[in-house]
């Protein structure tokens, strides 16, 4: 049964649910990258980098936007604002560190509005010896983790990064007058600022005045630079449209908008639209209790990433992958166990623990040479029985040998953790996942692959065991929600999940006595796997 005339089969009372996929919004991941919602799958200061941000709004209308920066461990905020974006209007940033064992700071020159202000403002912000005024992250409140590397200001220094549109803005409102540029500067940053004090007309009207609904039309970018090496990684953010329908513009500090507020024109669900081989899948989601994220989850869910790598000595080649989950932590962050598609909760020694250990999800890995020659890597580094993920925004290390635990991987710099925090066994790894490209069989490396592309399998009913035995990674799905009988739901299988390959490559005699380092970023390629029933044995998703 199509679900555009499901409404003849079903009660009145959810007609409406039967409904909205006939509506022209509904939560998609844009294939040109513009959007109410921008992911940015990585950040870091560690390794000698900086990280510039930038945010394009393409629009004739001023926008109110979200900026919140969230730890590559457990999700956890580390520094939120707001941000206003005048019509056409870019914002820069740069992401930075003063010591290696500080947190992360933002500072701008871009003149554009933010509350509290950073380039200039009514609000006292630390200052760089040129008086350039920043903005520190956070660290006073990591208490799910007791290693010390997981409770410190060095918490900070990597993650990911979400921008969500609250509303859109007239500029010849009153607010739209105090954020458009005059001769290169907004009119009056600081009517903003004070709009969200204790008595500001913000605070009063629960930030509604002049505030419209969400347009979309944001995209935007970021770079990881490593000034010592001089390589630029660059890559464009992910981009969601359709997410709101109405404005939800929150003060500074408010754990809202997230990505659990995905709403539509009608009350109670919302729809996700997911391209597929050529087919549009459109599904319909109860919102009630957060669980607008599952539309969120749906257009990001990955049967499977691949993409590349390379690891050639003669090129003195580095590889590393970013594997980031944005919205993990709205299903395993609860008291009552894990939600669908998620079968881990968040632990306090995810790495190096036993065969199972809570907090990683398990993954099928297929490594693959240029040359068609394979072989199954039953384990990642550092070994705990199987090939597994830990953490929200993961640094996978391609390893042509065995590297220490305590190593920094040598792009982003992730760091080995040192001490456990536990009085006793099992150890506490690295903050990277090592992939061997090396097979190794009693103790001895019998192969090595200079460069190929990885298959990561997030559900895979031919993955195989640390034996060599057949164990399929069947995970639970994520099952439509917003349907009633007779309409069958739609099953995606696998996690939601973005990413990308970084490459770095190095010139020893790029000329007399200078070396020379190269870098790229590219983002990853995916398969999705969507049924009304079993996998692959019933029907694809409509």
């Amino acid at each position: 049964m199509k679900k555009n005339t499901m409404a003849t089969a079903i009660v009145a009372g959810l007609a409406g649910v039967a409904g909205i996929a006939n509506i022209s919004t509904a939560v998609n991941l844009n294939p040109d990258g513009v959007g109410q919602v921008l992911l940015y799958p990585y950040y870091t200061v560690n390794g000698n980098n900086l990280t510039i941000l930038s945010v394009v709004n393409t629009t004739s209308a001023g926008k109110a936007v979200k900026v919140r920066f969230l730890d590559a461990r457990n999700s956890r905020e580390v520094l939120d604002f707001n941000l206003y974006l005048s019509e056409f209007d870019v914002w820069t940033a740069t992401l930075f560190s003063q010591a290696d064992d500080g947190p992360a700071n933002i500072t701008t020159t871009d003149t554009s509005c933010t509350v509290p202000g950073i380039e200039s403002g009514i609000f006292q912000l630390p200052t760089l010896p040129s008086g350039q005024r920043f903005f520190p992250f956070r660290t006073t409140f990591f208490t799910d983790y007791t290693q010390p590397a997981l409770t410190a200001a060095t918490r900070t220094r990597d993650g990911y990064v979400e921008m969500i549109e609250m509303g859109s803005i007239d500029t010849n409102s009153f607010f739209g007058d105090s954020l458009t540029h005059i001769n290169n500067r907004p009119a009056d940053c600081a009517t903003l600022e004070r709009a969200w004090l204790s008595n500001g007309i913000w605070t009063a009207t629960a930030g509604a005045e002049d505030v419209d609904a969400p347009l979309g039309g944001l995209f935007g970018a970021a770079s990881l630079v490593n000034v010592a090496d001089g390589t630029f990684l660059n890559y464009n953010a992910d981009a969601i449209d359709g997410f709101r329908t109405t404005s939800i513009h929150t003060a500074p500090g408010a754990d809202f908008p997230n990505l659990t507020n995905a709403n539509s024109a009608v009350a109670g669900v919302v729809t996700s639209y997911v391209f597929d081989r050529g087919r549009l899948i459109t599904s319909n989601w109860l919102t009630a209790g957060g669980r607008g994220v599952d539309a969120v989850s749906a257009v990001l869910m990955r049967e499977a990433v691949f993409n590349e790598y390379a690891v050639d000595a003669d090129l003195r080649a580095a590889t590393e992958w970013i594997v980031t989950f944005p919205t993990r932590r709205y299903y395993v962050g609860g008291t009552s166990g894990t939600i669908a598609p998620f079968t881990m909760l968040f632990a306090n020694a995810p790495i190096g623990s036993l065969l199972g250990n809570a907090g990683c999800e398990r993954v099928s890995p297929r490594i693959y040479n240029r040359e068609e020659d394979t072989f199954n890597i039953f384990d990642f580094s550092p070994s705990t029985g199987q090939a597994q993920l830990c953490w929200e925004a993961n640094p996978l290390w391609f390893q042509r040998t065995p590297q220490a635990i305590t190593a920094r991987a040598p792009i982003t710099g992730a760091v080995g953790l040192q001490g456990t925090g536990a009085a006793a066994a099992p150890f506490v790894g690295p903050l990277w996942t090592g992939v061997p490209t090396y097979l190794q069989l009693f103790g001895i490396i019998q192969k090595t692959f200079q460069n190929g592309w990885l298959w990561l399998g997030f559900y895979d009913l031919n993955a195989f065991n640390a034996a060599g035995i057949p164990s399929p990674l069947n995970r639970p799905q994520l099952v439509e929600t917003g349907v009633v009988a007779p309409v069958v739901p739609d099953r995606f299988f696998g996690l939601p999940a973005t990413g990308f390959w970084a490459l770095r490559v190095e010139n020893q005699n790029a000329r007399p006595g200078v070396q020379g380092f190269y870098g790229g970023a590219y983002p990853h390629r995916a398969s999705r796997a969507c049924y009304k029933g079993a996998f692959a044995a019933s029907a694809p998703c409509d």
